[in-house]
């Protein structure tokens, strides 16, 4: 399938015809999996005096270090998106998830700052400085890259693109992933999934944790399904400052647990599937 042509940067991300093309023939995972599984944590950090900076200070302190532990418990490797400024406040924790082999990938500078706010020169500068912090605090550089609170600039993709970044993560569109072109360099998009967003469950939705299980493992055994002819992917992220929370670890052990019961499921990292993508060469 070929690209288009008519992307340049500073056009609306979300408007590029790439964004518009249906996959039809079906994928293959390793081992024959019906579904990719990537379990996610965000560790970010405000800057302002408000509620939400002494909020995020629980994910540096306590949240990201038991979100650690469970994965390890439960032998599996997550996806850490992290601000350059939790890298800087919390350097120790994200030495530590890097030590332990999880994939670290850029989340912005501030939970404060959205990229689509900004200038074009900003915003480029915004991107730069989290990669260079976090580069700093663990000795590699990231591949991957999502926008706070999933909403890219319109010059987001292209600074990615042009920086030689592997995957961006900003878009809630599918269930695989897909390969665009910006000026000609290509960018993975794997898709975000918003239902398994604990923000949108458990701390704005007022639901209790089990709800976000129940909606993980509902998505699952649909997928799972479908996926006998068809595979596809799926993402279940959590806040280390909200269900990193003592209140959220059955919940995540349990959805944890659920997936790696099912007989084919790949448990994965959002770099691996870039990987595999690219090893199989898809489009």
């Amino acid at each position: 399938m070929e690209f288009s042509d008519n992307f340049k940067t500073g056009t609306r991300s979300i408007s590029m015809m790439d964004h518009a093309r249906i996959r039809t023939a079906p994928i293959e995972w390793p081992n024959g999996a019906a579904v990719a599984v990537t379990f996610t944590v965000i560790f970010e950090f405000f800057m302002g005096s408000s509620g939400e900076c002494t909020r995020s200070i629980y994910g540096g302190r306590r949240g990201v270090w038991r979100l650690m532990d469970i994965l390890d418990r439960n032998q599996i490797k997550g996806s850490f998106l992290v601000n350059g400024s939790a890298a800087e406040k919390f350097p120790s924790a994200v030495k530590e998830i890097h030590k332990r082999g999880h994939e670290i990938a850029a989340y912005g500078y501030s939970g404060d700052t959205i990229l689509s706010s900004l200038t074009p020169e900003a915003e480029k500068a915004e991107i730069l400085k989290t990669l260079k912090i976090l580069t700093e605090v663990t000795g590699v550089r990231p591949v991957g890259w999502v926008s706070p609170d999933i909403r890219p600039g319109d010059g987001t993709l292209g600074v990615l693109a042009n920086e030689g970044m592997m995957w961006n993560g900003d878009f809630p569109n599918d269930d695989l992933p897909y390969k665009i072109k910006i000026d000609g360099k290509p960018l993975l998009i794997i898709p975000y999934t918003l239902e398994s967003d604990d923000k949108l469950i458990y701390t704005n939705g007022g639901q209790p944790t089990s709800v976000w299980t129940s909606t993980f493992t509902d998505s699952l055994d649909v997928l799972c399904d479908e996926g006998k002819t068809h595979p596809k992917m799926l993402n279940a992220t959590v806040h280390a400052d909200m269900m990193g929370r003592a209140v959220g670890t059955k919940s995540i052990e349990q959805a944890i647990r659920y997936a790696k019961s099912q007989p084919k499921v790949w448990i994965t990292t959002r770099t691996d599937i870039a990987k595999w993508w690219e090893k199989k060469q898809y489009t």
